[in-house]
């Protein structure tokens, strides 16, 4: 199965549409379930809050190098992801998110599949796809390795809202990603791999796998 953009600017693929953020899908998205410590970051609670709704729309909807999508299904808002078109480092994969009650029916996967067939035909000769990933994200590395990227780099890295919320929270929340995090030179620091795609890697979106 392929990708193709629609003339909305939408892309269709593997049982999936993404389309540029609306209205409609901020409010969808706003209502979605939350993960919590240490992915809070990801999550969207906040678009419940009608200033920082119109904020984050017209954020997404403003011309820049970077293109903002929700996977539908069915209408459905199931997921996001956006990437930077101009990065150095390459094609950059960010913002990957699926929110609990639309996980394990492989939308990450799905998502990504899309997107990327979708900009590897329109860009022939563009670089390769980068993404990052905090090493504790276990479920997402799955769902990477099945497209066919590839850990190139492992650094420390400080994530201001991780960061944030480590200070917070005590020993027993730390636990599970204890050996994913540090204190080092005064803040908190997260373990973050840099994963690359080469063109033409084998790719497995297939629905009947998890995540």
């Amino acid at each position: 199965m392929t990708a193709a953009a629609t003339s909305a600017g939408s892309i269709e693929g593997f049982g999936l549409e993404l389309r540029p953020w609306d209205a409609e899908l901020v409010r969808q998205m706003g209502g979605w379930e939350e993960r919590g410590f240490p992915y809070h970051a990801f999550d969207m609670g906040h678009l419940r809050d009608p200033a920082k709704a119109e904020a984050a729309l017209q954020f997404a909807q403003q011309k820049s190098p970077h293109r903002h999508f929700v996977a539908c299904e069915g209408g459905q808002a199931v997921g996001r992801v956006s990437i930077n078109l101009q990065d150095v480092s390459g094609l950059y994969i960010w913002a990957v998110h699926v929110p609990p009650e639309h996980g394990g029916r492989g939308v990450c996967r799905r998502m990504l599949a899309a997107l990327m067939a979708q900009f590897e035909a329109e860009r022939p000769d563009a670089p390769e796809f980068v993404l990052s990933s905090n090493t504790f994200a276990e479920s997402a590395h799955r769902a990477y390795r099945a497209l066919g990227f590839e850990v190139v780099e492992t650094r420390w890295h400080f994530d201001r809202e991780i960061a944030e919320q480590l200070w917070k929270v005590g020993p027993v929340q730390r636990e599970p990603i204890a050996r994913h995090i540090r204190f080092h030179t005064g803040r908190w620091q997260v373990r973050t791999y840099v994963l690359k795609r080469r063109r033409g890697a084998p790719l497995d979106a297939s629905v009947s796998r998890a995540p």
